[in-house]
């Protein structure tokens, strides 16, 4: 008899930890591969109202900040940001899983460029300002240490240049646009791909924020730009339209 309850309970132990390892499994592993293959868009700022942008906190990095304000571009409603020798960011904060393929895509449009006394050189602090930038900032448990990439619009520079920013060598700076243009421009961008690329490395922090940005106090200037249609989520099986198709290095321009 003592055998039988010995038996007895040894199949049971058996049998309690294969529903744990199938639970396990089932929530754990299927579920994160059903999420990842499919294409989630979890957050859009159309900036059809002010409401919108009040959600985006914004931060001082000089002594003048620049003005964010909603416009009418084209008779659309976006945001318009006028740079005056000014230097403020918006900034979004929103966890994105690095597992499941996150991206951001945006429209901007450039009015006016910020001019410097030097050429534009993105490598130099004097003249490191940019009509339009946005930011996909990822998790580091102190900030200083935070990895980002840093997407510009440039004048001159030329599209595809990637360079490590003067400022830390914690921001990839990748230039998406180049040359003067009145006319709206919309990227997409698979955050996984690029941070393999432009990092030479998998992505395995979270992202924590996306910010854009227009600055002109480093050239004493002024700069205008326009952003509109923010979104963010996960690509899943979803066809990335990563505008920097060639094999990226870092410029020695």
């Amino acid at each position: 008899m003592k055998q039988f309850r010995k038996y007895f309970k040894v199949v049971f132990l058996i049998a309690v930890v294969g529903i744990i390892a199938f639970l396990i499994y089932r929530f754990l592993i299927v579920e994160r591969l059903v999420s990842v293959a499919e294409y989630d868009e979890i957050k859009t700022f159309a900036f059809n109202s002010v409401d919108e942008l009040d959600q985006w906190d914004e931060k001082k990095l000089s002594r003048h900040e620049t003005e964010y304000s909603l416009s009418d571009q084209d008779s659309i409603k976006c945001v318009k940001a006028v740079s005056e020798n000014s230097a403020s960011a918006l900034f979004y904060r929103q966890s994105l899983k690095c597992e499941r393929r996150p991206f951001i895509s945006w429209d901007w449009k450039i009015e006016e460029f910020p001019e410097g006394g030097s050429k534009e050189d993105l490598k130099n602090k004097e003249s490191f300002d940019f009509a339009a930038q946005m930011y996909v900032v990822f998790y580091a448990r102190f900030l200083p240490k935070a990895k980002a990439i840093q997407y510009v619009w440039t004048k001159e520079v030329p599209k595809d240049t990637v360079v490590k920013s003067p400022y830390t060598k914690n921001v990839k700076v990748v230039v998406l646009e180049s040359g003067v243009s009145g006319e709206w421009r919309h990227e997409e961008r698979d955050v996984s791909d690029d941070y393999m690329r432009f990092f030479e490395e998998p992505l395995k922090k979270d992202v924590m924020a996306i910010s854009f940005m227009t600055d002109s106090d480093s050239t004493d200037s002024r700069a205008v730009a326009y952003y509109k249609n923010v979104s963010m989520g996960y690509l899943g099986n979803k066809e990335g339209r990563n505008k920097v198709e060639t094999e990226v290095k870092l410029s020695n321009i």
